[in-house]
């Protein structure tokens, strides 16, 4: 079941730095990779293709931790642990360039065809920011 985030962990998620994703692979290790993210709606979206690694990883098995780290201040950070809800094309590379736009002030460079836009729920999250523990 979904848990609401704090104000203060909703305000942590604006802020605008890489997440770092776990996912399980087949043989129980994890795959950890950095990704652009954004959380709106009580839901943490990340933009990929249907070929990479962490993507079938998740297709098996739709666990996912999402590690926040403030990068001007390393302990100020929280672990999202959730679990792929939905994915779908991202028709015409719209939600990479919004992701873009987030991290980059700038459209996005890449191709934007094959791409996937992934839902992730969050089921529990800790860490510590600004006290809010």
């Amino acid at each position: 079941m979904a848990v609401e985030l704090s104000p203060k962990m909703q305000a942590f998620t604006q802020e605008v730095f890489p997440a770092i994703i776990g996912t399980n692979r087949k043989d129980g290790s994890v795959e950890l990779v950095p990704v652009w993210f954004e959380q709106k709606d009580g839901s943490f979206w990340i933009n990929g293709g249907t070929n990479r690694g962490w993507f079938k990883h998740l297709e098996r098995d739709p666990r996912i931790t999402l590690l926040l780290i403030d990068p001007k201040e390393m302990f100020r950070w929280a672990q999202v642990e959730g679990r792929m809800v939905n994915w779908a094309e991202d028709t015409g590379g719209d939600h990479i360039n919004e992701l873009s736009h987030r991290y980059l002030k700038k459209d996005y460079q890449g191709p934007r065809t094959g791409r996937i836009k992934i839902q992730i729920e969050p089921l529990r999250v800790t860490g510590a920011i600004d006290g809010w523990r």
